[in-house]
C-alpha cells in the first residue's frame, strides 16, 4: 500500500492517475484538470518529499515509479508533467497491464534524445548547472535552473514560500540529465501513448521527438505554452479528452 497523500476528484468513471513535476503539487500541477471530473475518476498523488506525502533525502524517480505504480489498480490512464513524466514512464513499464494509456508533457528524458543536438546542448548545461550552482542559496538556484531551461522565472516569487523552498530542495536532489526512461519497455506494450510539448525549451522538444519515434507516440505541440502545458486548460484537456477516448474505443 502506498504512503502518498492524493487528491481525488470524481465518483465515477474511467480512473485517471496524474504525476505532478518537481516545482508543483499535485492540486496546483493539475488545478486545470479538475473539471475532468464529470467524466473521469481523478487520483493525483503528491509524490514523496511534496507534502503531506511523507518527507524525503533525496528524489528519486524509481521510487516515485513504485509507489505510484499500485494506485494503478486494475486499470487506468497514466498522465505526467515534467519530472513527473519520468515518473510515470517509469511506473507504466512496471506494471503495463494496469495502463490504459500515457501522456506525458515535457517530460526530461533527456537521455533518451542522445545525439539530437538541443537536447545533449540541455543535457550538458544542466551538469555544469548543478557541478557549479548545486550549493547556491534556493531561491538563486530555481531561477537560474529556469534559466537553463529557458524558462522564465518571474513566476518564482521571493522569498520563496515554505512550500516551494521544499520543493527546491528537492530539486537540487534531483539529475536532470540522467532521467532516461526504458522506452524498449515501454514500445512493447499496446497502450497508446501521447506526447506533449509546449515549444518553449528547444532541449525538451528534441526530447518529445525522439520519444514520438521510439515508443512510438502521437505528439502533439501546442505551441506557446508554459512548460506546465496542461495549465492552458481546455485546449489541452480536449487534446486529452479525445485521446483518452481514441483509447477506449481501441481506435488510438
Amino acid at each position: 500500500m502506498t504512503e502518498l497523500a492524493v487528491e481525488r476528484w470524481g465518483d465515477s468513471g474511467p480512473l485517471i492517475v496524474m504525476v505532478h513535476g518537481s516545482l508543483s503539487s499535485a492540486a496546483r500541477a493539475f488545478s486545470e484538470q479538475r473539471v475532468l471530473a464529470d467524466d473521469y475518476r481523478i487520483i493525483a498523488p503528491y509524490r514523496r518529499g511534496y507534502p503531506p506525502s511523507p518527507a524525503t533525502d533525496r528524489i528519486d524517480p524509481d521510487r516515485d515509479a513504485e509507489e505510484i505504480a499500485p494506485l494503478l489498480g486494475s486499470g487506468a490512464h497514466l498522465v505526467g508533467t515534467s519530472m513527473g513524466g519520468v515518473v510515470a514512464m517509469r511506473a507504466a513499464a512496471l506494471v503495463p497491464d494496469a495502463v490504459l494509456s500515457l501522456t506525458v508533457i515535457e517530460p526530461p528524458a533527456l537521455p533518451n534524445a542522445v545525439g539530437r543536438p538541443a537536447a545533449d546542448r540541455l543535457r550538458e548545461a544542466l551538469r555544469v548547472y548543478y557541478k557549479e550552482h548545486g550549493e547556491d542559496e534556493r531561491e538563486a538556484f530555481v531561477r537560474g535552473f529556469l534559466r537553463t531551461l529557458d524558462i522564465s522565472p518571474d513566476e518564482i516569487p521571493s522569498p520563496l514560500p515554505p512550500l516551494v523552498a521544499e520543493a527546491v530542495r528537492n530539486l537540487r536532489t534531483e539529475h536532470p540529465w540522467d532521467t532516461g526512461v526504458p522506452v524498449e519497455k515501454l514500445a512493447a506494450a499496446a497502450f497508446p501513448k501521447l506526447v506533449v510539448t509546449g515549444g518553449g525549451t528547444p532541449g525538451l522538444e528534441d526530447v518529445g521527438d525522439a520519444l514520438a519515434e521510439q515508443l512510438p507516440a502521437r505528439r502533439v505541440l501546442f505551441d506557446g505554452s508554459p512548460h506546465a502545458v496542461q495549465r492552458i486548460g481546455d485546449p489541452f484537456n480536449a487534446e486529452l479528452r479525445s485521446f483518452l477516448a481514441a483509447a477506449e474505443a481501441g481506435t488510438q
